[in-house]
């Protein structure tokens, strides 16, 4: 068998190599500078257990007992209620920034205290000072401070006038 000759080496074939590699090299950077990993982290609280946490340094999240609520790192952090009350502390620099998704149901946050209960297939809102905005299927409802509404994934209902006391009973200190 006759002995191969060694190809040589030519510019082409290293510059073609290159530009591969360089291209690989650069599109693993793009897709690292672009996607931010997220992360997610639950808070639970087991019966006769309260907790307060801070979803940032001006949104703190109190859970009542049998509670769990998910919280993302993004920004403004993606909040979902899993079961339970939750009340939300919201300082005046992120007023407007927060969204909270129980079911189906999105709760945005237009004002700074309010709190959410979930039961079955919906829940209510309460809230202490400032609006939330609730959207449903079927659109976008306003609550104002003082005032607590039934929802579902539908619609909202059951619109009534509370106390301060009404908002988080659960909460020590109310």
């Amino acid at each position: 068998m006759p002995a191969v000759a060694p190809r040589p080496y030519s510019w082409r074939r290293i510059i073609l190599h290159c530009i591969i590699a360089s291209t690989g090299l650069g599109l693993g950077l793009v897709s690292w500078m672009i996607a931010k990993p997220l992360a997610t982290r639950i808070h639970q609280t087991v019966p006769g257990q309260r907790i307060t946490v801070a979803a940032t340094p001006d949104i703190d999240v109190s859970l009542d007992s049998d509670s769990s609520v998910t919280i993302s790192n993004s920004q403004p952090p993606g909040i979902e209620l899993l079961r339970g009350n939750a009340y939300f502390d919201v300082k005046r620099s992120d007023a407007g920034k927060l969204q909270v998704k129980v079911g189906t149901v999105y709760i945005k946050d237009i004002g700074t205290r309010f709190s959410v209960n979930m039961r079955g297939n919906g829940g209510s809102v309460a809230v202490a000072s400032g609006q939330v905005e609730i959207q449903v299927a079927t659109g976008t409802y306003l609550v104002s401070a003082r005032e607590r509404v039934d929802f579902d994934s539908v619609r909202v209902s059951g619109q009534r006038i509370i106390t301060e006391s009404d908002v988080a009973p659960w909460r020590p200190g109310q």
